[in-house]
């Protein structure tokens, strides 16, 4: 009885240590460590008017630019006031930037991409003719989408959305 009771202790005694070096011998980490996209550089987007204070019948040229991070490509919304502003053409520049609009009364859908990204952060430009004094105000411009040259998000990093 004796040696059958030795035998039971060194097998329980054995087992325990055999679980215990499982337990802490295994120091490597759990969960693996994962690669994360750089995040995109925080960037503006701008309404700039050639004229702040126009008068009725004066025409100005209305440019929505792209500061801070280099985008390569981006669509947006250009709302106005059409009581108080009309548009006569979007302006062009040659800087071998791609670009389309897609007009409709009141609001301009627009896209701009370039391999490179777009010089200066000029994303569009469109002449207007004023009808009515103070309502420049009415332009509002809403970034959809937007690409860094690196591919990345540049929309998530919008540092104002209207």
């Amino acid at each position: 009885m004796t040696s059958n009771f030795r035998w039971r202790g060194w097998r329980a005694s054995s087992s325990l240590s055999a679980l215990l070096v499982l337990c802490f011998a295994c120091t490597e980490p759990q969960h693996a460590d994962r690669s994360r996209p750089s995040p995109a550089p925080a960037f503006d987007a701008r309404i700039e008017l050639s004229d702040s204070l126009p008068k009725p019948g004066d025409d100005i040229v209305v440019t929505a630019r792209l500061v801070g991070a280099q985008v390569a490509s981006a669509t947006a919304r250009l709302l106005y006031d059409t009581t108080g502003v009309e548009l006569v053409r979007e302006e062009a520049f040659e800087d071998g930037a791609t670009r389309v609009m897609n007009p409709v009364p009141g609001a301009l859908r627009i896209a701009a991409m370039a391999a490179s990204g777009l010089p200066d952060g000029r994303f569009y430009a469109w002449r207007f003719t004023v009808k009515r004094a103070g309502a420049v105000r009415s332009f509002r411009l809403t970034i959809e989408e937007a690409h860094t040259i690196s591919r990345a998000d540049a929309a998530a990093s919008l540092s104002r959305k209207p």
